[in-house]
């Protein structure tokens, strides 16, 4: 027979059942010494030669691994392994003298050994790293002394010193164990990675900066936007930083008893890319320029990120040194649009009736603030005659389609690249985007004797008589001095010149996905890298984006907020614009 509990009890049990939730929520949460930190997607490794290029992964390693150089509020370079650095005037010898505090989670010290053992096995080829560019050009390491550097390259590598603060620094014969079980120098040992679930760091009692103010950080990983807010409130969760939650549940957040919110300036900007190439409406630079017109910016941030993002009208962060603020803005103006339109032969068929001037497709990614933003944009562009189709792809699928220029206008956020000056060379600067070309000049690369040389440096010929690619005075005189050498008794010195016509197509522009071509800028960017002092520099940045604002290969939007939302007993909070996670050494517990 079963028992039946009273009604009169109900209530009572309710109460209990609450109570033992609340006590265990505690139990799980706000244990003593330790900070439970919420991030919404699993890390990817922890090696820093591959997974640098991962945010996720390369957040947990700020704290994990120190780098040579780190940048400051003003995205200047400054020491950190480093107790010195020097550039020489060339840009071919760069010298490093190290700390001799600085040691290991094993217990060795760090030594010069270590440095020059990174950024050998980054260059190496049997390792396949990502971040094999930023030692591209460097010819040798040497290692005068136990705390000295010294990196020769074979030829002027302007952005080489752009890249350090990416790079932690790993021990001298550590292989791909280190993926999975990090030995840096930084502020937090690691201990252990439950994959899918948490990563456990233990603070370096010995760390040269200072032994970090909380012994233990966990790194949970919880995907879904609804439970990582609901174990914040719980208390099993400590901390999130920008954690992707929606602007309304932030907003909705800074009311609840025990949470504090954080809402700082931001460094990221979201923008969009457009498709430059006569394919698209938009290789018209005055219909690039309406609809930039069209959009209200203003609105987007009010109601979809409840203010908690600034505008943008350059790729740069305001407080960047060589920001530029008097470029051209577009402020929302869609009379202007429509007129702009007009004179770019884009009339309206039946004034405000339904048929539109022309039709594009807009790509973003599935997340939900980013089809609200597509949304919005969409109907702003129907006000001034422009059908806005839209869709979205998971990441993976998003950037083969941007990269393979299937799109016409695309919704992205740049994180973290545009706090160097190396960006402009990343996403403005023309790239030969030709497969057959890359591929005959990797097998020219590889071929050894003449027989071997012939058919990929006869397959150059031919594509780059073409003349496909942006102008370029350089690249015309060393194609005509290799056509006019024979294939077979001159094989050597024609593959030298294909080759260094590869590098002035082919290094720069890596994120030229509009396929943005403009040889002053080109020019602009070179002589940028070279200019030997600051105030030359600044000149030369100034125009080149006052250059890029009134041609628009991207159209900048605004720099989201920086976002913390933390358990009341988490004090110290100062978080920097970059969005990095090195101020959790700071933090304190209560």
């Amino acid at each position: 027979m079963k028992s039946r509990i009273p009604s009169s009890l109900i209530p009572l049990l309710l109460i209990l059942i609450l109570l033992a939730g609340a006590t265990s929520a505690c139990k799980r949460g706000g244990e003593p010494g330790t900070l439970v930190v919420a991030i919404e997607l699993a890390p990817r490794g922890f090696d820093p030669r591959f997974s640098s290029t991962t945010a996720i992964s390369a957040r947990i390693m700020q704290l994990i691994y120190d780098t040579l150089l780190v940048k400051n509020e003003q995205f200047d370079l400054v020491p950190s392994l480093a107790e010195s650095f020097e550039e020489a005037p060339d840009f071919k010898t760069f010298t490093f003298r190290l700390r001799k505090d600085a040691v290991f989670h094993n217990g060795k010290p760090l030594t010069a050994r270590d440095v020059k053992f990174t950024f050998a096995s980054i260059g190496s080829p049997e390792l396949k790293s990502p971040l094999s560019s930023t030692v591209s050009k460097i010819n040798s390491i040497e290692t005068p002394d136990e705390f000295t550097v010294v990196f020769r390259a074979r030829e002027p590598f302007y952005n080489f010193t752009a890249n350090l603060p990416a790079i932690g620094i790993i021990p001298e014969g550590a292989g791909a164990e280190i993926l999975d079980s990090p030995i840096g120098s930084g502020p937090y040992r690691f201990v252990s990675y439950s994959e899918g679930d948490s990563v456990k760091l233990e603070a370096n009692p010995s760390y040269w900066g200072g032994a970090p103010n909380i012994p233990r950080v966990h790194v949970r990983v919880v995907t879904d936007n609804s439970t990582r807010q609901a174990e914040l409130m719980s208390g099993e969760v400590d901390l999130a930083y920008n954690a992707q939650f929606d602007p309304e549940t932030i907003r909705a957040l800074q009311n609840r008893t025990g949470i504090q919110v954080r809402i700082g300036e931001g460094t990221n900007v979201g923008y969009l890319g457009l498709n430059l190439t006569n394919s698209s409406p938009l290789s018209d630079q005055k219909v690039r320029q309406a609809v930039a017109h069209a959009i209200d910016t203003d609105v987007i941030i009010d109601r979809l990120l409840r203010n908690q993002g600034k505008r943008a009208v350059a790729i740069l962060p305001t407080s960047h040194w060589a920001y530029e603020p008097g470029v051209k803005v577009y402020d929302y103006n869609p009379e202007l649009a429509k007129r702009l339109l007009d004179e770019a032969g884009r009339a309206d068929p039946d004034g405000d009736g339904p048929l539109t001037r022309f039709e594009i497709t807009m790509m973003t990614s599935t997340t939900q603030l980013s089809r609200n933003i597509a949304a919005i944009t969409q109907d702003q562009f129907r006000r001034v005659g422009i059908a806005l189709n839209l869709q979205s792809f998971e990441t993976a699928t998003l950037f083969d389609r941007i990269n393979k220029l299937q799109f016409d206008l695309y919704y992205l956020i740049n994180i973290g690249g545009n706090q160097n000056t190396d960006i402009f060379q990343f996403v403005y600067h023309s790239r030969y985007q030709d497969p057959e070309f890359n591929d005959a000049i990797s097998r020219l690369r590889q071929a050894a004797d003449p027989s071997a040389m012939r058919q990929p440096l006869e397959r150059l010929e031919d594509l780059l008589a073409r003349r496909e690619y942006c102008p370029n005075p350089e690249v015309d005189r060393l194609r005509e001095r290799a056509e006019s050498l024979n294939s077979v008794t001159d094989a050597a010195e024609k593959k030298a010149l294909y080759i260094q016509i590869a590098q002035l197509l082919t290094d720069r522009g890596g994120q030229n996905r509009m396929r943005y071509c403009n040889p002053q800028v080109d020019r602009l960017i070179v002589e940028g890298e070279r200019a030997a002092d600051r105030p030359t520099k600044i000149n030369i940045y100034s125009q080149l984006q006052k250059t890029v604002a009134q041609e628009l290969p991207q159209i900048y939007l605004w720099y989201p907020a920086n976002v913390l939302v933390a358990r009341s007993r988490v004090g110290n909070i100062e978080i920097e614009p970059s969005g990095s996670w090195y101020f959790i050494t700071k933090l304190t517990l209560e």
